[in-house]
C-alpha cells in the first residue's frame, strides 16, 4: 500500500510540476500543452475512480489516496459510496477527497457517515464537513440532531459549537435532555462556544446532571458566560460537591474577583464545625440511650 501511494505521489507531483511550467511556455505552446495536461489528469482521474470502484482493499486506499489529492466533481458519486467502504483508509480518504471537492450534493452523506466508529476517521469526516461554506454546512448538520445514531448526535452537537452558530443555540439547548450523557456533554460544550446568555437556565440545570462530565462542562459554561446569576448556584456545588468544588470556586473567582472565594471557605468551615457539633450531639443522645437500656 505504501508503495502503491508512494507511486500515486509521485506521479501528482510530475502533474503539478508540469502545470507550473506552462508559464515558461510561449503562449501559442501554452495552451496546446495546457489541453495536453488537462487530459492526461483527467485521464489519471478515470483511472482511479475505476480502481476505488472495483480494486483490492490496496489498490481501493491507493486510489482514494490519489482522488484527494486531484479533486474533480465527477468523482462525487464513487467516492460518496466509499463512505461504506469496510476499510478505515478508504473511508478516510475518500471523505478528505469530498471535503477538498466541496460539492454540496455530499454534505448530506459526510454527515450521515458521523455514525463511524473509528475516532480517526470521524475526525477526517469533521475535518472535510468544516471545509464547507458555513451556511450550508449548518443546515445539513442542524438536520441531523434529531437522527438516532448517537456518534451522529454528538459530533453533530460538536459541529456546531466549532462552527459558533448562534442560530443553532435552541436546537442545543434542546438535546440537554438526550437520553444519551455524551450528547449532552458536547451540547453543553457547544454552547459554551458559542456564548449566548439566553440559555444561562439551562446549563445552570445541567449542574444536576447524573453525569460528572455534563457537570464539569456546565460549570466551564457558566464560567464563560460571565453572568452573576450563576453565583449562587455555584456556591451550592461548593458546598455539596467535593469533586467538583475547585472547578466551581475558579469559576466564581473569574465572575467576582480574587476576594470572592473567602466567604465560599468560611461557610465550608462553618458547615464542618456544625457537622462536628452535631456528630457530638448524636453521640450525645446515643450515649443516654444506652445508659437507660443497661439501667
Amino acid at each position: 500500500m505504501v508503495d502503491g501511494i508512494e507511486k500515486i505521489d509521485v506521479l501528482i507531483h510530475q502533474l503539478s510540476q508540469l502545470e507550473e511550467d506552462l508559464d515558461k511556455l510561449s503562449d501559442d505552446r501554452r495552451e496546446t500543452a495546457r489541453a495536453e495536461i488537462q487530459k492526461v489528469r483527467a485521464e489519471i482521474v478515470d483511472l482511479l475512480i475505476e480502481a476505488l470502484h472495483g480494486g483490492d482493499v490496496f489498490t481501493r486506499r491507493g486510489a482514494a489516496y490519489g482522488l484527494s489529492k486531484l479533486p474533480d466533481k465527477k468523482t462525487v458519486g464513487v467516492l460518496v459510496r466509499a463512505l461504506e467502504d469496510e476499510d478505515d483508509s478508504v473511508r478516510s480518504w475518500a471523505s478528505e477527497a469530498l471535503g477538498e471537492i466541496g460539492d454540496e450534493c455530499s454534505l448530506h452523506y459526510l454527515v450521515r457517515a458521523l455514525k463511524e466508529e473509528n475516532p480517526y476517521v470521524a475526525y477526517n469526516i469533521t475535518r472535510a464537513i468544516m471545509k464547507f461554506p458555513k451556511g450550508q454546512a449548518v443546515e445539513a448538520i442542524s438536520s441531523a440532531l434529531e437522527i438516532g445514531d448517537r456518534n451522529i448526535r454528538r459530533r453533530a452537537a460538536k459541529l456546531l459549537g466549532e462552527l459558533r452558530h448562534k442560530k443553532s443555540v435552541s436546537r442545543l439547548a434542546a438535546l440537554l435532555s438526550d437520553p444519551d450523557p455524551a450528547v449532552r456533554y458536547e451540547a453543553v460544550e457547544a454552547l459554551r462556544k458559542i456564548g449566548d446568555v439566553k440559555v444561562l437556565g439551562r446549563l445552570i440545570s445541567c449542574l444536576g446532571d447524573e453525569s460528572v462530565d455534563v457537570r464539569y462542562g456546565a460549570i466551564q459554561a457558566l464560567r464563560s458566560l460571565g453572568d452573576e446569576r450563576a453565583v449562587e448556584p455555584l456556591i451550592r456545588i461548593c458546598l455539596e460537591n467535593e469533586d467538583l468544588r475547585p472547578y466551581a470556586l475558579e469559576a466564581i473567582r473569574e465572575l467576582c474577583g480574587d476576594d470572592s472565594t473567602e466567604p465560599v471557605f468560611e461557610a465550608l468551615r462553618q458547615i464542618q464545625a456544625l457537622v462536628s457539633e452535631t456528630s457530638h450531639r448524636v453521640l450525645a443522645v446515643r450515649g443516654k440511650v444506652t445508659k437507660r437500656i443497661i439501667s
